[in-house]
């Protein structure tokens, strides 16, 4: 490993064009996290080439709360399988940060790599094959797009084997596209994608899963001035979900425009909450219902004139490299100098 040799590697990792680096905590008895990462984030700064430094030490040390002066993201959970109490305990883990901590640009929550739509035709992650239904790799997709956790995609995007190429059994053989429907419905959703990747702090719970089987609620203010809202259902029974919009700061008398972003439609006009009426939406089992609120006021602004950006939690004007920071997960990106 990277033990006593950080100039080395880094200085090779530089050599070699990389532009992120990802850093484990295998075997690591006796070490400190906050202390051996900031040896090898102190190196990667000193080759002077621009790499995302992402720490793994699964959230234990609460990484939140010391990374941002020495990575650019971290592990904030356990590991991801493609199986549905996994994902739930990623959410249940992550969900638990701080909203104050919860990711800011330069400095955000990993929740892992994605599975989405992952069956027998993947690598299994950690020996487990993955089994979710569509509903429940759509609430993956929705949950790290609106917490802006790092996509990390695990999904093949080709088959360059004539036989099966799970296992070791991998042929040579012609190269063929190996995305089902199913997962070019989730990764190429560019509105949830929009919600991941726009610049504000990380999206936050804002009510908890209720005794009357209302769904959780999330939500993330965005930079055009809409709200990201996700109700998510993590029971196993079918339960409804609703968002008040004193919830996201607005008063009782605002009108929104709300879109629905794995339906790709208009859900028309709504005042003072969504859904007008009561209980609520439908949220099937393990099932989130994504929206984008737009108060009328920015609806109109957008129509007519450049338009104005509310500041979200935690964002002030002069945030600095908000134009760099609106790729977050990509590289080049600021690097960060490590305490003294």
């Amino acid at each position: 490993g990277s033990k006593d040799h950080w100039v080395q590697d880094a200085d090779v990792f530089a050599e070699w064009g990389v532009d992120v680096v990802k850093m484990d905590w295998c075997n690591t008895q006796g070490m400190e996290p906050a202390a051996t990462y900031a040896k090898m984030s102190k190196a990667l700064n000193a080759t002077g080439r621009h790499i995302h430094f992402n720490m793994c030490e699964w959230g234990k040390d609460r990484p939140w709360e010391w990374g941002p002066a020495i990575a650019q993201s971290w592990r904030a959970t356990g590991d991801h399988t493609p199986v549905w109490e996994s994902t739930k305990k990623i959410i249940a883990q992550r969900s638990a940060i701080p909203a104050a901590l919860g990711g800011v640009p330069y400095a955000w929550n990993d929740m892992d790599m994605l599975e989405s739509g992952n069956y027998a035709q993947a690598a299994h992650a950690n020996g487990r094959q993955g089994t979710m239904t569509a509903a429940e790799y759509k609430t993956e997709f929705s949950m790290w797009a609106i917490l802006a956790s790092p996509l990390v995609v695990t999904t093949p995007l080709l088959n360059c084997s004539s036989t099966d190429q799970i296992g070791g059994r991998f042929t040579p053989g012609t190269c063929v596209p190996s995305l089902t429907p199913l997962q070019k419905e989730i990764l190429l959703n560019a509105e949830v994608l929009a919600v991941n990747q726009d610049i504000t702090p990380a999206g936050r719970l804002i009510a908890a899963l209720a005794a009357d089987s209302a769904a959780m609620v999330y939500a993330r203010n965005l930079s055009d001035g809409s709200v990201a809202v996700a109700l998510y259902n993590p029971a196993d029974a079918a339960a409804t979900g609703s968002v008040e919009f004193a919830q996201l700061g607005w008063s009782t008398a605002t009108s929104a425009a709300v879109r629905n972003l794995w339906a790709h439609r208009s859900e028309g006009v709504a005042t003072g909450r969504y859904p007008a009426g009561r209980p609520g939406v439908a949220v099937g089992a393990h099932e989130t219902v994504l929206l984008r609120l737009t108060p009328y006021e920015e609806v109109f602004e957008a129509e007519t004139a450049e338009p104005h950006a509310r500041l979200a939690w935690g964002q002030t004007e002069s945030n600095d490299g908000l134009s760099q920071a609106r790729f977050k997960h990509a590289a080049p990106v600021r690097r960060h100098q490590p305490s003294d």
